[in-house]
């Protein structure tokens, strides 16, 4: 009579596990806001400057991720690829902390 094995399974982390990365998120945050202000006071000039525009906009942009990546966190779902659900593995978060997918899959539109 066969029996049956056991499966071990790996507890989902909590939300306190990712305190680090909210930590570090909103330190992000924060400096996203300061460096985008930063320049868009450099865009000021009478001749804006195309470098920090551009900067500006990247900065800009790089706020709803961030913001998005809080979200998750909250709801428990951080850490986890929108594409396949797999697990995002933490040196890509540890590099990205807001990245919603793994490296295999496309990013997602947030």
């Amino acid at each position: 009579m066969p029996t049956s094995t056991p499966v071990a399974t790996t507890p989902a982390p909590t939300t306190t596990s990712w305190e680090p990365f909210r930590l570090l998120l909103e330190a992000q945050r924060e400096d996203c806001l300061r460096q985008r202000d930063l320049a868009l006071t450099e865009t000021a000039v009478s001749h804006p400057d195309p470098v920090a525009v551009t900067r500006a906009a990247a900065l800009a942009s790089r706020v709803p991720e961030i913001d998005a990546a809080l979200e998750r966190i909250a709801a428990g779902t951080y850490g986890r690829c929108f594409s396949c659900g797999n697990e995002i593995p933490a040196e890509r978060l540890e590099f990205r902390p807001y990245a919603g997918s793994c490296v295999a899959c496309p990013t997602p539109v947030v």
